[in-house]
């Protein structure tokens, strides 16, 4: 009797281990069948699911970052624009007086002569509460229209420097373009320091009558801050993108993005006062492009991811 009780639990283990053998080509042997199976389509690839990794160690955490939006992706031949708003969600806040009028500490003959130089880090129409200045970009597009490209290369794009102030507050050009820089400011010097990361920084000094070109080595991951150290209240903006499509928001918050490719495109918003400056998820927020027609999207800033004015 010993001897047979003895095979049957050999018998039993035996199948046991078969079993488990058998079943590890499928969901693992004790393992969750969820993450074993995997069906994937011709020509796809698959990343580990993220809700497989580690979790963070107890007192750890993490930037908060903007929710990326998804929608379901499209491919679709053709052109389309986008257009749409930036909005406020709050009324306007009030605009701060960088210089007061006629006490400039700095050329006070030419800066704020006129009257007190205003803040343009974050200017909100009260009427439609639209946000001025603001970024709307496709860095990386699915497609690239030829003439689009050309004609944003040979763009004219001009930074001139008015009564102790940069106009146009932000800029965005092509990387195979050229910003003329300027300087309409009689009998003072300017200079222009663009905090450049693919091109080489640039400062150089700028008095009326003698502007320069600038070109560049290629984009920059993110819009750079430029300064002018002879007047510290002097400062700007420049997106430069391998990418042709880009807007900057007018007066009520508008942009338009004209024969942008059709079909899910990743949207980068970026505003200076906003912390981290990306109203978006940094590699963008995935819209829709109808082929043919007109895409409406807006776009929201919180007022509490603005960081207090310096």
């Amino acid at each position: 009797m010993s001897l047979n009780l003895n095979w049957k639990r050999k018998s039993v283990a035996a199948g046991v281990g078969l079993g488990c053998a058998l079943m590890l080509s499928i969901v693992g042997c004790g393992g969750d069948s969820r993450d074993a199976v995997v069906h994937l389509e011709p020509g796809k690839s698959v990343s580990p699911s993220p809700t497989t990794g580690a979790a963070p160690a107890t007192g750890t955490s993490q930037a908060a970052e903007p929710a990326a939006t998804s929608v379901a992706p499209t491919k679709s031949e053709g052109w389309g624009t986008l257009k749409g708003q930036v909005v406020f969600a709050s009324n306007a806040p009030p605009v701060e007086d960088l210089v007061e009028a006629k006490k400039a500490p700095k050329d006070p003959n030419v800066c704020a002569k006129d009257g007190p130089i205003k803040s343009e880090r974050l200017i909100v129409d009260p009427a439609t509460k639209g946000v001025k200045n603001v970024f709307v970009y496709i860095p990386k597009p699915t497609a690239v229209k030829d003439d689009v490209k050309a004609a944003a290369a040979a763009a004219k794009v001009e930074f001139d420097q008015v009564g102790c102030v940069f106009k146009p507050h932000v800029l965005a050009v092509q990387s195979s373009g050229k910003v003329t820089l300027k300087s309409s400011d009689p009998g003072i010097n300017h200079n222009v320091n663009a905090k450049l990361k693919t091109s080489a920084p640039y400062n150089q000094i700028f008095s009326m009558g003698k502007p320069a070109d600038l070109g560049f080595s290629g984009g920059e991951r993110s819009p750079v801050e430029v300064t002018c150290d002879i007047h510290n209240w002097m400062k700007g903006y420049w997106l430069i993108l391998d990418s042709p499509y880009f807007a900057v928001t007018d007066d009520q918050g508008n942009f338009e993005i004209k024969n942008a490719p059709a079909g899910t495109q990743k949207v980068v918003v970026w505003q200076e006062a906003v912390k981290g400056g990306f109203v978006t998820p940094g590699a963008g927020e995935e819209v829709a492009i109808k082929a043919d027609d007109t895409t409406t999207k807006s776009f929201t800033i919180d007022p509490g991811k603005i960081l207090p004015s310096k």
